[in-house]
């Protein structure tokens, strides 16, 4: 339910800043150019086809009436008709590499998540997008693409996915102000901004002291930190310790959770989870909304929020009358740690069928760069990410934090879902929350299951095939 939320929400991000314009190559290098120069396709159809579609219907509002007006520029540019397809999430999601295997894709361009898109790699469903962007003139490290986006689909030498969408925070930190003050705690932005220590043990410790329980009953009123996923709070500690999850020096990479500097990641994790009971996560089965309501409702002192989490707490403290008393902060950085980061599960990309042909590859690719192209609202990148903070954010200092994060390339993806590894840490997260191990027994515990499903990845059977094509060509 969330992830199709969030997905729904990355694509209105994406409308909402549409207008037109045309791209600035000339046509000598067989980009889209100008009007003039630009490739010509005769009349084929290029179909956008994800599993919420987009209602074009004129005149519904400004921004769809924009949109459709630079979807028609487009089409007469490039000489092709556009579609916008809504395909059954189920059919989408669990049919995607058979359908496209059998020479008819739901769409020349598609949607994925990052531990949806390396099964159908594996199956060899997804184009090389970059030699693609190559043939038609398109940079795809010209500074307008997503580069973490770019980072996590770029399998070996090869470019599968790729998205204009603009960077989001992922898993900094949330914090009520009014519990802080409360609870006589210095905002951690100004212990930043003065050099003080913004690290593990001080949010330890700030957790302990926003957490409130009842002398009667023990019943727990107040939380120190919350999440909407135990998994993405379990991999911050490793990440923001300087840890990684994987090391990717060697193909097939191996688990690195068993490093030092990841353990004791995890130790903070576990000791703030199940030895000071500071930690509130969402009882199993529950609603997606629980721990942000908790957060907006004055009942968690620190909450770890992506993005579209963050929007959804505004609007609520908006709602009941809290306003703007939150900010934001980094997530601290533990005893290892050279700087802060926000951790990512590498972002959600669009990609190209194999089975549609170089030509319509081509038109799907520039009619996807120009639509989707945020810079046409004629703002620059800095003034868009500007803009997006003091929509979030009320007061200055968390505006700054934002910016930090997005325009300074500490959007850190956390490797993970290309390998397989999603489901096996969701389990090993839920291991913790049921205090069922310490770090080094459940990670010694599952190392091998990961291992396996790291030999299995999508990843690792493209990095073999391109190895294997190196070599036949060295041959």
């Amino acid at each position: 339910m969330k992830f199709r939320r969030w997905g729904a929400l990355l694509l209105a991000g994406i409308i909402g800043c549409v207008s037109l314009s045309g791209c600035g190559d000339n046509g000598e290098n067989k980009s889209g150019g100008d009007d003039e120069n630009a490739l010509k396709f005769g009349g084929i159809t290029v179909t956008l086809a994800d599993p919420w579609g987009n209602d074009l219907t004129p005149g519904k509002d400004e921004e769809t009436d924009k949109l459709i007006d630079k979807i028609e520029a487009i089409e007469e540019k490039y000489d092709i008709v556009f579609e916008w397809k809504q395909v059954d999430s189920g059919t989408y999601w669990n049919n995607m590499a058979t359908v496209i295997m059998s020479g008819q894709p739901f769409g020349d361009i598609m949607y994925s998540f990052p531990w949806m898109i390396t099964d159908w790699i594996k199956a060899e469903a997804v184009r090389d997008a970059g030699a693609i962007a190559e043939s038609v003139g398109i940079d795809f490290r010209d500074g307008t693409w997503n580069e973490t986006v770019l980072e996590e689909h770029t399998y070996g030498d090869v470019i599968y996915g790729f998205s204009k969408e603009e960077e989001s925070v992922s898993n900094s930190l949330l914090y009520n102000k009014r519990l802080f003050r409360e609870a006589g705690l210095t905002d951690p932005n100004e212990l930043v901004a003065s050099g003080g220590k913004w690290d593990f043990a001080t949010m330890e410790e700030y957790a302990r002291q926003l957490t409130k329980r009842d002398a009667a009953t023990g019943r727990t009123m107040q939380w120190g930190l919350s999440s909407s996923d135990p998994y993405w709070l379990m991999t911050n500690f490793i990440l923001s310790n300087g840890g990684g999850l994987v090391d990717y020096s060697v193909n097939p990479p191996t688990v690195a959770m068993d490093s030092a500097k990841s353990l004791e990641g995890l130790e903070f994790f576990n000791r703030m989870l199940n030895t000071d009971q500071t930690i509130y996560f969402c009882p199993a089965g529950g609603p997606w909304e629980t721990t942000p309501n908790a957060f907006a409702n004055g009942t968690v002192g620190m909450y770890h929020a992506a993005e579209w989490l963050i929007e959804y707490i505004r609007d609520m403290m908006n709602e009941n009358g809290t306003g703007s008393d939150y900010g934001l902060t980094y997530f601290p950085m533990g005893p290892q740690a050279e700087d802060y980061i926000d951790q990512s599960l590498g972002g959600s990309a669009y990609f190209i069928p194999t089975s549609i042909s170089e030509e319509k590859a081509q038109a799907a690719l520039l009619v996807y760069s120009e639509l989707m192209d945020p810079s046409d609202d004629g703002y620059t990148k800095e003034q868009r990410v500007t803009n997006r903070a003091e929509a979030l954010f009320a007061d200055e200092a968390s505006c700054r934090v934002y910016e930090d994060l997005m325009l300074n390339r500490k959007i850190k993806t956390n490797g993970a879902s290309r390998l397989l590894l999603r489901e096996p840490l969701m389990e090993i997260a839920a291991e913790f929350t049921e205090s069922a191990g310490t770090p080094q027994s459940l990670i010694a515990q599952y190392k091998s299951y990961m291992q396996n499903n790291i030999n299995d990845s999508g990843y690792v059977k493209a990095v073999e095939r391109q190895q294997g094509t190196q070599e036949s060509s060295k041959g």
